[in-house]
């Protein structure tokens, strides 16, 4: 491909025909490079949120196998942060490439204007739009509320957690508790629990055996030949009190109120921008639109971003001094687009009438690429154009 554009630039404009050949040549070199940032920059801002489950996952003694599914869980929302990004790099990275190895140049020669030359860039950013609608309309609310859900019953089943023996566990906050060893026949043996519930007082329960009873009111912890220590934070005094049995109520440690009241990253479009009395009273109408437009606007940045690292590279026309100056002003350019994206949201989040603000930067941002692309010409370029036999 790079010789025969030389050759096509020298001796006139390309055919129809070779145009389409050019964007199918541009497009699979786009895609090469997506696929490598979107696993990369995937896999980073993946890292970053589980760290955030880990908690949850470990004070509720769960194994590695409920971590693997919220791990998959939070896969959605990490994709729709980084494939703008990963569509920006690659397109950077391709168009640097070809920049540097003059076979854009031997397209502008032969005829391709930067408009022309921003098909291929169109389609791909268009592909990728398309994708990521997919992920933020469907694919990350559907996998925040069932994310959400998971944890709420993890942190609300506290029964459960008790299975697990010889390790100090957190399933609610302010409650500690320690079963040394679980019989076959569901006793527990060496039970410890520390209730610090109760800003005034600490209680702390050791039993030498319990059992766990599941009533309609919630769970029980029946503790056996045990002791209750109670110590007043006001004073520091100790009291002791020793029992044969003693029933312990684990259900004020559960929450129930999350799951009543979703949060507007866990709602669907439908519900975001025609919302019931019902989520009107648990939300205000400002942060339902917000979510709702961002999650509408947020695809237009993977058209965007693309054409803005295309715009900055070519527009200027050809350099001898190399383009890391452009590069650098692209990545400038894209950081103050999504931060104008985020600003924009954060007003819309308090005024509801402000929504519209939240499709400014991205198509801005296409706007100002296509009208730099407008302005390179091949006429521009006719200076830098490659003569026979010299590479340019």
């Amino acid at each position: 491909m790079p010789n025969r554009l030389r050759r096509r630039g020298q001796a006139g404009a390309l055919a129809t025909w070779e145009r389409a050949l050019i964007t199918r040549y541009v497009l699979r070199e786009l895609l090469k490079p997506f696929g490598f940032f979107l696993i990369v920059f995937t896999g980073v801002i993946w890292l970053t949120q589980s760290l955030r489950v880990i908690d949850t996952v470990v004070n509720s003694g769960q194994g590695a196998g409920v971590f693997l599914e919220f791990s998959v869980l939070l896969l959605p929302a990490a994709m729709s942060i980084v494939m703008p990004i990963a569509a920006f790099a690659a397109t950077l990275y391709t168009v640097n490439r070809l920049f540097a190895d003059s076979e854009i140049v031997a397209m502008i020669a032969a005829g391709m204007s930067g408009v022309r030359l921003a098909r291929p860039v169109a389609l791909f950013g268009l592909a990728v739009m398309a994708l990521m609608a997919v992920v933020t309309l469907w694919l990350a609310p559907l996998a925040t509320r069932e994310m959400r859900a998971r944890v709420h019953d993890l942190r609300a089943d506290i029964a459960n957690a008790l299975i697990f023996e010889g390790r100090f566990l957190h399933p609610a906050a302010g409650l500690t508790v320690y079963v040394r060893e679980n019989t076959p026949g569901g006793e527990m043996l060496g039970v410890f629990v520390h209730d610090q519930r109760d800003p005034a007082a600490e209680v702390t329960y050791t039993a030498r055996r319990a059992l766990m009873a599941r009533t309609d009111d919630g769970p029980r912890l029946v503790m056996y030949d045990g002791a209750a220590q109670r110590r007043e934070t006001r004073d520091d005094s100790l009291s002791l009190l020793q029992f044969d049995s003693l029933v312990f109520d684990l259900s004020q440690f559960m929450n129930g109120d999350d799951a009543r009241n979703p949060r507007p990253s866990e709602r669907f479009i439908g519900d975001l921008l025609a919302p019931s009395a019902a989520d009107l009273a648990a939300t205000a109408l400002s942060r339902l639109y917000a979510e709702g437009h961002d999650q509408l606007s947020g695809p237009l940045y993977a058209l965007a971003l693309p054409l803005i690292a295309l715009a900055a590279i070519v527009g200027p026309g050809f350099s001898r001094s190399g383009y890391a100056l452009r590069v650098a002003a692209a990545v400038a350019l894209a950081v103050g687009l999504r931060m104008g994206g985020f600003a924009a949201k954060s007003a819309a989040a308090g005024a509801a009438d402000l929504w519209p603000l939240l499709y400014g930067p991205p198509l801005l941002g296409v706007a100002a690429a296509l009208w730099m692309l407008a302005r390179r010409s091949p006429p521009g370029f006719a200076r830098q154009r490659p003569t026979p036999g010299v590479q340019a």
